[in-house]
């Protein structure tokens, strides 16, 4: 019912509809004063607010006017195509910004469902690393609309959360912003305070994704797992199957380590030396090991990366070669 009142409302905007308009909104904004016609009846019906001023104990005034000097013209606008219109508004072309002042509108008049309307606009908003800290700077500017703000807030601290479980994350690039300098703080510490998981793949935080595996403080009698991974996750290890990248991109699979032994070779004696075979990766998703394509790589002399994303887990077992076909 509600549905279909609403929908013989919009004609009433149009002059020719018949129904003259009996309330201006008179909007200051940049020295200027704006108006907006609606019709009284309309809005005391999906706002307390307006009931109370058009239609209660008069208190002096004049009732025909509302005057508003808190939110820009479009705000207003927008509040009447939500109360005469209901849908189909256009909200997702409007800034995170121009949302907020629509919900100060909301919350200022409390018009029926327009603030769980602003909530559904701002959830879908994307955000991204180069908006991540000027959209908490707007959600900690509209702090006072609580239960927005917070969800935006939570929205951010998530995504970078999000982030950091991938990627080692530089915050200084981020918050390098002087003008957005208390919200990056207030973000950062938000983020630090969230119990971060472990990488699905290669179990640490940060995930390994893209760092160069280490030859400092290498721990080749770490503990390994069934799953060929290390069990001491302070220690990054490279068991057989795990997968590596090369200064060019190409992929390689770890076979022929046995943990616990350090290998030795003739020029550079005592460092670790990892067997790898090339690898690619079907339209499946699932590796190739290219029989003869074998190769070493010296830790501390070589640059190489872990690539634990490729793959859900490390190469299985039986996909491996054995240590005595070796190629090189």
């Amino acid at each position: 019912m509600w549905s279909s009142i609403k929908q013989n409302w919009s004609c009433a905007r149009d002059s020719s509809s018949g129904v003259p308009t009996d309330v201006t909104f008179q909007v200051k904004e940049k020295g200027g004063i704006y108006e907006v016609k609606a019709h009284k009846y309309y809005l005391a019906l999906v706002s307390p607010v307006f009931k109370t001023h058009f239609f209660g104990p008069f208190l002096g005034g004049n009732k025909d006017i509302v005057k508003i000097d808190d939110a820009p013209v479009e705000a207003v606008k927008a509040m009447l195509d939500y109360i005469y219109l209901g849908q189909e508004l256009g909200w997702e072309i409007k800034t995170l910004e121009e949302m907020f002042e629509i919900a100060c509108l909301a919350d200022k008049y409390d018009v029926v469902g327009m603030m769980e309307t602003v909530k559904d606009c701002v959830e879908k908003m994307p955000i991204s690393l180069d908006s991540v800290v000027e959209t908490a700077h707007i959600a900690d500017k509209f702090s006072f609309i609580g239960e927005l703000s917070e969800l935006l807030l939570s929205k951010c601290t998530k995504f970078l959360s999000q982030v950091l479980c991938s990627h080692v994350l530089d915050f200084s690039g981020l918050f390098s912003k002087s003008e957005f300098a208390s919200s990056a703080a207030m973000l950062h510490s938000l983020v630090l305070k969230v119990d971060l998981p472990d990488c699905s793949n290669c179990d640490h935080f940060p995930c390994l994704h893209g760092q160069l595996v280490p030859h400092e403080g290498w721990d080749a009698t770490a503990e390994v797992g069934d799953d060929g991974w290390t069990l001491d996750q302070d220690v990054p290890c490279v068991p057989p199957g795990c997968l590596l990248t090369d200064e060019d991109g190409i992929h390689w699979t770890v076979f022929g380590y046995q943990p616990g032994l350090i290998f030795f070779n003739d020029e550079s004696e005592g460092d670790l030396v990892i067997f790898v075979r090339k690898t690619t990766f079907n339209t499946d998703g699932n590796p190739h090991l290219h029989e003869g394509h074998d190769r070493n790589f010296v830790l501390g002399d070589d640059a190489v990366y872990f690539d634990c994303q490729k793959l859900g887990e490390p190469v299985k077992y039986h996909l491996l070669p054995d240590e005595d076909a070796m190629s090189f």
